[in-house]
């Protein structure tokens, strides 16, 4: 178990350059008998586990703290006012000492993010069960509702993002300032003393006592740690970006499919309604058709019918044979036959004829049968 810094006193030290962000941190055990370096991340973790916040609002409350209590030293001691300046004059930039101190007063909410993260979650518990769930009734209804639901959520990210680029830019510490930062962090505090009084006396001693006592042992640390704090507030300005343009993809996917599924069901109709509707277009498609086609059920015929029927076509073939058989009664018995052949040949056809016009010639009168 490690003794951590209070989050008052982690503030004070980072501020006043007694902690390097840069550096590990010394924590001394629960018995002091151990001594742990941890780095200034960590540190800053256990900060907001135990104040239940976020690290870019821990960071940006210990930027502000830094760059106010610069700025109260600078309109305090015109020294070292005097001796920013020179510092940027050499970097040819037109600013005042104060300019370079200046910080929004809020950062972006982490909570909109984590909010909306589970309001989101909501909306993929309820699209999760209508797989689930049996029932579909007013389905595609359900569909436009979650749609409706993943629209606002995706408007809402637009709205995050919009807010983050505008403070990334208000915490993101312009180029020229940044040099001018890491240029003073190469200055200890002897650069600042240079024009303290010479003369020994009284007064001059207790001007030159304030000064040395205004100005912080390590300030050159705290032109680092602000140069440092500003890029790890951006470096979480970009993570939380990051979440929300990922949120803004899932949730872009989740419109499209539903918007398939919705052209699937058809609105204000159930799925099982429209399977319904389609099978009694099918039967009465058959219905309007009947009338064209031969019922079954029409009149049926008399069986005495049938037979009167049946009879009539056998007394009809008994007459004919009567009649065939007196026709062939009536020729005498020493009649000959002959039988017509039929060929293409024009040649044997002719012969045929001729045999014809012979036999017609003797035998006048007789019949001829083709069989």
């Amino acid at each position: 178990m490690l003794v951590y810094h209070p989050l008052s006193k982690f503030a004070e030290l980072v501020s006043n350059g007694g902690i390097n962000v840069s550096d590990t941190i010394p924590v001394k055990s629960m018995d002091h008998n151990m001594i742990h370096n941890i780095s200034f991340i960590d540190h800053c973790k256990y900060l907001c586990e135990k104040h239940d916040t976020n690290l870019l609002r821990l960071l940006t409350v210990i930027l502000q703290k830094l760059n106010g209590d610069m700025i109260l030293r600078v309109n305090k001691y015109p020294q070292l006012s005097d001796k920013i300046q020179s510092a940027i004059g050499e970097w040819s930039e037109n600013i005042e000492p104060i300019d370079l101190f200046r910080c929004p007063n809020n950062c972006y909410d982490c909570n909109n993010l984590y909010n909306l993260k589970n309001t989101i979650k909501t909306y993929d518990d309820e699209f999760s069960k209508i797989n689930t769930e049996n029932d579909d009734n007013n389905l595609y209804e359900i569909l436009e509702d979650l749609k409706t639901k993943y629209y606002n959520g995706e408007e809402e990210i637009r709205n995050n993002l919009l807010e983050i680029e505008e403070k990334y830019n208000d915490f993101d510490m312009p180029i020229s300032h940044r040099k001018i930062f890491d240029d003073l962090s190469t200055r200890p505090k002897s650069f600042y003393m240079e024009k303290l009084l010479e003369d020994n006396n009284h007064l001059n001693n207790n001007v030159n006592m304030r000064l040395v006592n205004g100005i912080p042992e390590n300030i050159h640390v705290i032109f680092l740690n602000g140069s440092l704090l500003s890029t790890l507030i951006s470096k979480c300005m970009e993570g939380h970006k990051k979440e929300c343009l990922t949120l803004k993809d899932l949730l872009s996917k989740k419109s499209i499919e539903i918007d398939d599924l919705m052209s699937r069901v058809g609105p204000g109709i159930p799925l099982s309604e429209n399977l319904l509707s389609m099978f009694e277009g099918i039967k009465s498609y058959f219905e309007e058709n009947n009338d064209d086609l031969p019922s079954d059920d029409e009149e049926e015929i008399d069986e005495s019918n049938i037979q009167d029927a049946l009879n009539s076509v056998l007394n009809k073939k008994s007459d004919d044979l009567n009649i065939k058989e007196l026709n062939n009664s009536d020729e005498p018995e020493n009649k000959t036959t002959y039988h017509l052949l039929i060929e293409d040949d024009p040649h044997k056809k002719e012969i045929n004829d001729n045999n014809n016009n012979d036999n017609n010639k003797e035998d006048n009168g007789d019949n001829i049968s083709f069989f």
